[in-house]
């Protein structure tokens, strides 16, 4: 009887034990699983709708630009702008700006192949694919980038039936016209930009979002995404019907703002925004390319295939036309073109940008 009782005690001294080391198990799953997952998730959270809050915020200003832009020289608007902790920055260094290239063809019988045209490029390549002109006298115009009222290099002219070589090297700015050397009429070109933009990040645990201001448009990226998307479409302004153009006119935007990065704490900025004015280039053209390079604006190439009347083109030579121009690789652009003629601008503009805690 002693020794059932000695048994029976210690059965009922180990079920506590038991089940202390159970729920102690319980606790701690509960816990990890919290850490592991539930704060991360809360973590995404915060950092998406302080995204979600500069983004409104960003697009705010953006709609004051767009109206900056269309009224003209002289023009002003102030903006105040909520931010959270973050860098502001000014993207205007040449060696890191995105790049938009615009090609044009102002005859109807001309369809260019060009491959090779980039800024740093001293050559680049060029046929017709519809074999009509054979030779072709090109004329590249330099910008004035350093403001000194001088032209970077002096004008350029050449002639050559496939490789066009020999020339500075182009930079952002650059413009071209091409003729036959058969007659003086002028039946296409390019010209290269360096796209200046308004760039906001912010680091958190979850990423690093990115929002850029360029050409009345406005990118972003959200955070942990790799790419970005078009947030405010680019300011473009036409006539007729999107199968027929009368007229096709796209902005291209400078800043000017306190240079490099400037570190911002969370708070409310008034930002001041003033139309400098700028160079209009009009052409009546056939056809329109446009080439995007760079991160922000290849969101644009997206924009307008989905948008408007743009369909994607391969541009490229093969070994039979020649070794050097099939070894410049090829490019993925978007192209638009009509029976009838158009008025296609570019008008550049030069806006300043002043900030500071309101």
């Amino acid at each position: 009887m002693q020794r059932q009782l000695s048994f029976r005690e210690s059965e009922e001294g180990v079920s506590p034990i038991i089940g202390t080391v159970l729920i102690l198990g319980i606790m701690v799953t509960i816990t990890g699983t919290m850490l592991a997952w539930g704060i991360p998730q809360i973590q995404e959270s915060e950092a998406y709708a302080i995204y979600t809050s500069s983004q409104n915020n960003l697009l705010n200003f953006d709609a004051d630009l767009d109206h900056v832009l269309l009224q003209g020289e002289g023009s002003s608007r102030t903006s105040t702008v909520s931010l959270s902790a973050g860098t502001l920055a000014l993207r205007e260094d040449w060696t890191k700006l995105d790049e938009i290239r615009y090609y044009y063809t102002t005859v109807s019988w001309f369809d260019p192949e060009i491959v090779g045209v980039k800024t740093g490029s001293e050559s680049f390549a060029m046929k017709d694919n519809n074999e009509v002109v054979s030779e072709y006298r090109v004329t590249l115009t330099y910008p004035d980038n350093d403001g000194d009222g001088v032209p970077d290099e002096p004008s350029w002219t050449g002639t050559s039936d496939l490789l066009v070589s020999g020339f500075p090297p182009l930079v952002h700015g650059t413009k071209a016209t091409f003729t036959s050397t058969e007659n003086s009429t002028v039946i296409g070109g390019f010209l290269i930009y360096g796209v200046d933009s308004l760039s906001y990040s912010y680091s958190s645990v979850s990423g690093v979002y990115k929002m850029r201001m360029f050409n009345g448009a406005m990118v972003s990226k959200e955070p942990g995404s790799k790419e970005f998307f078009t947030t405010s479409n680019p300011l473009i302004r036409h006539t007729g019907s999107s199968s027929s153009y009368g007229s096709l006119t796209v902005y291209q935007t400078n800043y000017t703002a306190p240079s490099g990065s400037k570190a911002v704490q969370a708070g409310n900025y008034n930002f001041q925004a003033r139309n400098q004015g700028g160079t209009d280039n009009s052409f009546s053209v056939y056809s329109l390319r446009m080439a995007f390079a760079g991160d922000g604006v290849s969101a644009l190439r997206v924009y307008y295939l989905n948008y408007w009347d743009f369909s994607a083109r391969q541009f490229d030579f093969n070994q039979n036309d020649s070794t050097t121009a099939a070894n410049m690789g090829f490019e993925e652009d978007i192209i638009y073109s009509q029976d009838t003629a158009f008025d296609f601008r570019v008008l550049e503009r030069t806006i300043n940008v002043e900030f500071g805690l309101r």
